[in-house]
């Protein structure tokens, strides 16, 4: 037998066929399919992580900020001034970050970075509101629970709740807060429905009902919930049911979820 035949016909038998290519481009491909959600839902719980942390440290910043001035928790905005005029550069993220008491710039040691969610990237829409990151007081995406802990520079205030009135001071000191493991501090934020204000949590229009204002805790920002972190600066991931309340409570009068925004847990 011709041996040059022998080895073409060898080298035919081992070559695979259109049709086995395919099937097995297919099985690939069916592989890939199953895999693709599990490699998502794992990146989106690193991305959590990261964020997790992230509140850690801001509230870390928080903490050196009220022992160095006499306990009282910053102004959400305007700190220093008795206006209320819109000033982006002059918000609480700022302050707590910013040693020199220069409000105008960014300081170059600041860690901004720890304000930005790893979630978000590039251009967002949320609540029909193309936006993206800044740090600023509008598009920094990390709200503070600016009605109980920081009103300045809004006077005093005043929510009825079924038959309790629920009231806040411009300036509020961390050795009031009954307790601290579940007083939230700071939480995952979109711009409201005017593209402003990111930087606060704001519990009287926090609900995320139909015709609500929605300044509570993103309830989307990690698919299903948002994360915060509270005064003892643990830092955990909840649903939206579990943190906000179902409507606005200055509409609802409900006081649902208030015991984690209220610090003196009335």
């Amino acid at each position: 037998m011709n041996p040059d035949s022998m080895s073409s016909r060898t080298a035919r038998s081992s070559a695979f066929t259109l049709i086995e290519l395919l099937v097995v481009i297919a099985i690939i491909a069916v592989l890939a399919s199953m895999m693709l959600p599990a490699l998502s839902k794992a990146n989106e719980k690193a991305r959590r992580t990261s964020c997790l942390n992230n509140l850690r440290q801001i509230a870390m910043f928080m903490q050196i900020y009220t022992d160095d001035n006499q306990d009282v928790f910053p102004a959400h905005r305007n700190n220093g001034l008795r206006d209320t005029g819109i000033r982006p550069n002059n918000w609480w993220g700022m302050t707590i970050m910013n040693r020199n008491g220069n409000l105008s710039t960014v300081p170059a040691n600041s860690n901004t970075n720890l304000f930005r969610c790893p979630s978000m990237k590039g251009r967002r829409r949320d609540l029909g509101i193309e936006w993206e990151w800044q740090f600023d007081a509008h598009k920094v995406g990390y709200g503070y629970n600016a009605f109980f802990l920081g009103l300045h520079p809004y006077g005093r205030q005043s929510v009825q709740v079924f038959r309790r009135t629920i009231t806040s001071e411009p300036w509020f000191r961390r050795t009031q807060v009954r307790k601290p493991s579940m007083n939230m501090v700071i939480g995952d934020t979109m711009p409201k429905p005017d593209g402003m204000w990111s930087s606060s949590l704001w519990w009287p229009s926090s609900g995320f009902g139909p015709g609500d204002t929605k300044e509570g805790v993103d309830p989307n920002r990690h698919v299903s919930g948002g994360n915060m972190v509270f005064n003892d600066m643990h830092a955990e991931f909840r649903e939206s049911s579990r943190i906000n309340p179902p409507s606005d409570p200055i509409r609802s009068r409900s006081d649902v979820n208030l015991e984690f925004w209220d610090p003196l847990q009335r």
